[in-house]
């Protein structure tokens, strides 16, 4: 192997921090606005933006999730994450816009915020889709990386909201509000500006040139290889000069191919248990997660108490998937884990109804809510990490790539089902009481 292709190898750090930069940007957009929910809460109380924007946004998700898996992919991941980041940037600049233009609670501005987060959630599906594609033709210690900005989102949004709210304080608190969320929503989507340049600078690299050069992604020279292999199939000597290229054609051409043999059905036959678990996990997240958590008492946070129980939320899910990552993965590890949370969805409810109704002590509620919010999260992160571990190795070697894809669908199809839920779950919480900030 000559030095140049030693070097295209070679992804180094740089190429580490690219990846865990499209990590973070991959779900920033909805991060962004969960961790800002008390802001569209202010505004837009009377239509409840906790629950409704969750469901809005992966309505269109789901759908496009489903289109995506169904279909042949028709665009490059380039194209499709150009499109995606560029609409995703104009759509958090102007969500707070939107928001401030309309009087409190107007019908009219919910409508106009909820459409735009609508759209959100279709560009959501384009980014985090565009972005676990494109990683896979990249050796593991990528996904890690990206895997690992996808941990990291949440918790710098949740950094830049308590920046951004010690440093505003004009005196009052509807102008705080306002001059907060455009400087947050700024901020967002300035970093989704920098994952647009850092996308643009690794095509440009010979590291993404090398793992890429055979796909449609520089200039759909995959047909040209895959009318090759139908006329001549690849034997191990055809390849042998390529040594340790982890994309080699004959690995991942021929799984083009023969995916397209499969069908959705077939693939959800193999996999329905993990599959199944896989979206369970998200019923059970958003069902209690950010609505029922969030309305609840945590010590004397006062302003920051909505953002420091997602920020707790957001720190226990990236340790779930670090310290499982040393364990072995086994089918009943996954649902143990995924099953036996179960119970936080009476214990969540029932810690509201003992500090409403009971008259708990305000610091042993505190504590509770804590407990089940860090439970909540870490068995997420435990949970999502499995599944996703376990699926590719249910399959055939050609069926792996469909195989993590139908885990992110059902990934998707959970989060949306909770969001379902969550209006049940609320709606208890709203009969129970409603948390009232001491003065």
């Amino acid at each position: 192997m000559d030095s140049e292709n030693k070097e295209a190898l070679n992804g180094g750090v740089k190429m580490k921090i690219c990846f865990i930069i499209f990590g973070i940007g991959s779900l920033l957009a909805w991060n962004a606005i969960l961790s800002d929910i008390s802001f569209f809460m202010n505004y837009q109380g009377k239509y409840d933006p906790s629950t409704s924007f969750s469901f809005c946004n992966f309505l269109f998700n789901i759908i496009f999730q489903f289109i995506m898996i169904w279909k042949k992919q028709f665009l490059s991941y380039k194209t499709q994450l150009i499109i995606g980041l560029i609409a995703s940037i104009v759509s958090l600049v102007i969500l707070p816009i939107v928001v401030i233009l309309f009087e409190k609670n107007s019908l009219t501005g919910f409508i106009v915020s909820a459409g735009l987060v609508l759209i959100q959630g279709l560009v959501n599906a384009l980014c985090t889709s565009g972005f676990f594609g494109l990683t896979s033709f990249f050796p593991r210690e990528m996904i890690i990386s990206l895997s690992t900005g996808q941990g990291i989102s949440g918790i710098l949004l949740n950094l830049i909201g308590f920046i951004v709210l010690l440093s505003v304080n004009t005196g009052d608190k509807d102008e705080d509000a306002k001059l907060g969320a455009i400087i947050y929503f700024s901020i967002s989507g300035f970093i989704l500006l920098l994952t647009l340049v850092t996308l643009l600078c690794g095509y440009r690299t010979e590291y993404f040139k090398h793992y890429l050069g055979k796909t449609k992604e520089y200039g759909n020279r995959i047909s040209q290889v895959e009318n090759e292999i139908a006329n001549e199939p690849i034997t191990k000597e055809s390849t042998a000069s390529q040594n340790n290229n982890e994309i080699l054609v004959e690995d991942k051409v021929p799984e083009v191919k023969k995916e397209e043999e499969i069908t959705f059905i077939q693939l959800f036959k193999k996999l329905y248990e993990i599959d199944l678990l896989s979206c369970y996990i998200y019923i059970i997240t958003f069902a209690l997660f950010p609505s029922v958590s969030i309305s609840q008492r945590l010590f004397k946070t006062g302003k920051y108490r909505q953002l420091a129980i997602i920020t707790t939320y957001n720190v226990g899910d990236t340790i779930g998937r670090a310290i499982i990552s040393g364990c072995k993965f086994t089918k009943n590890l996954a649902y143990i884990i995924i099953c036996s949370r179960s119970i936080l969805v009476a214990t969540l409810i029932l810690n509201f109804y003992f500090d409403m109704k009971l008259g708990l002590d305000p610091t042993i509620s505190s504590i509770l809510l804590l407990v089940n919010v860090i439970a909540l999260s870490i068995t997420n992160g435990i949970g999502t990490t499995v599944c996703l571990g376990l699926a590719p190795n249910m399959v055939p070697g050609h069926m792996k790539g469909r195989a993590g894809s139908s885990i992110g669908f059902f990934n998707i199809f959970g989060i949306f089902t909770g969001t379902c839920v969550a209006f049940m779950t609320k709606y208890i919480i709203n009969q129970i009481g409603v948390y009232v900030e001491d003065e």
